[in-house]
């Protein structure tokens, strides 16, 4: 390969990394301005998290289609037209005046960041040669949680200098330019598919998937070692850190930031470990105890100091970094071809995780509550009910380690299938 065909990998490669980032910056947004959305439209956690969560609904049902489309298409022609969508999705929660529109705009922009990792994974089957699939499939996790950072964190910072609106703006413009940027994807490189295929094979992918009740067992087991992102770092842990050490907002974020890059490294790691063991089982059986085992004292040691729970909150992270895993084992399960399908029927049951936590939390916490409000018509969320709340999270991670058991292995690298 020349050195200018290698350029144009790295560009596309960094295009779809970049593509993620956005998607993950405009997914979390709403966690760094839960206060001021709450405050400004008069909503109550269950409304705020149905609103925030709203977004995985279009989200999960454009997994398979999106999955299918870019096996047909390919990433340079859908991820440009997937950032304009996202681009359309957060000027409207921008411009919103009134809850429904919130809910409009995340719907919107659950649409076009559907295909926002299973892009990235698309972008590497085509470019990338098929041994590597696990290590840039945990190196692209990564770059999803610098998103979750810039839109916890780095969000957090901007909206107490220019206003939640202004800064919605600029990550919308940011979107509008990088679907510029993404025509600019290379073609495929490693294609395993003729034009016969495409259309006589379409849906074989699905068909394969939805008849292995093993990939069930891997799918559900995704959503809950995906919880640790979808239902604490996205949107509860920030709220949940200031009622705990009174603490402001942009100090609370951080609970969040060290979550995504340890959650972020972990990815790497996991990759790495799972080559190295020769098996993807032992390490996810390994994280999944880990990540418990760190999650129990971030939620329920009341004397923990701050700097500490950053620590828990990166070691939790890490140990929660199993998705290139259950992505290989599912990438496994179908020839190559199927590769953008199977990663987006897998993501789409991974996501659903967010889907129904997000809400469900909500819901724990003003039940909870018993209508507790304080002088002025505001909600009050205390350590006691996130606790609580947060008890059910544990549980499920902790039936998550019987699905272990039922997953087929693989090896660290992908199996060579046509």
């Amino acid at each position: 390969m020349s050195s200018n065909d290698k350029s144009k990998v790295a560009l596309s490669i960094a295009t779809g990394w970049m593509f993620y980032l956005l998607c993950y910056v405009s997914r979390v947004e709403p966690s760094a301005i839960s206060n001021e959305l709450m405050r400004e439209f008069s909503m109550t956690a269950s409304t705020f998290g149905l609103v925030v969560s709203s977004l995985y609904i279009t989200y999960c049902l454009m997994q398979i289609p999106s999955g299918i489309l870019l096996d047909k298409f390919g990433s340079r022609i859908i991820l440009p037209i997937s950032a304009l969508i996202c681009s359309i999705g957060i000027f409207i929660f921008g411009l919103s005046a009134i809850p429904a529109h919130l809910e409009i705009g995340r719907l919107v922009l659950g649409l076009g960041s559907a295909s926002g990792f299973i892009g990235c994974t698309k972008v590497i089957s085509e470019l990338i040669h098929p041994r590597k699939y696990p290590l840039f499939v945990g190196i692209s996790m990564f770059v999803g949680c610098l998103g979750g950072i810039c839109g916890s964190l780095l969000t957090a910072y901007l909206v107490s200098h220019f206003g939640w609106r202004s800064t919605t703006y600029a990550i919308a413009v940011f979107a509008f330019l990088l679907a510029i940027l993404a025509t600019r994807i290379s073609k495929p490189k490693y294609e395993q598919k003729s034009e016969t295929d495409q259309e006589t094979e379409l849906l074989n992918g699905i068909k394969i998937l939805s008849k292995n009740p093993k990939f069930w067992m891997l799918g559900i087991y995704g959503a809950i070692s995906y919880l640790p992102l979808s239902a604490i770092a996205e949107l509860w842990c920030i709220p949940f850190m200031e009622g705990k050490y009174a603490i402001q907002t942009s100090v609370a974020a951080l609970s969040a930031t060290f979550t995504f890059i340890g959650y972020g490294l972990g990815s790497i790691i996991t990759a790495e470990l799972a080559n190295l063991f020769k098996s993807c089982k032992k390490v996810l059986l390994i994280f999944t105890i880990l990540m418990i085992l760190t999650f129990i004292p971030i939620i329920y040691w009341d004397g923990m100091p701050l700097m500490l729970s950053y620590g828990m909150f990166f070691l939790f992270g890490i140990f929660g970094g199993t998705i290139p895993l259950f992505f290989t084992i599912a990438f496994s399960m179908v020839p190559k071809r199927y590769g953008g399908t199977s990663a987006g029927f897998t993501n789409m049951i991974v996501m659903t995780g967010g889907f129904v936590f997000q809400p469900l939390l909500g819901r724990l916490l003003d039940y909870f509550r018993g209508g507790m409000m304080d002088t002025s018509g505001i909600p009050v969320y205390t350590l006691e009910m996130y606790k609580s709340a947060f008890c059910v999270v544990l549980i499920c991670m902790i039936l998550s380690i019987f699905l272990i058991f039922v997953i087929d292995d693989v090896t660290g690298t992908t199996q060579e299938m046509e």
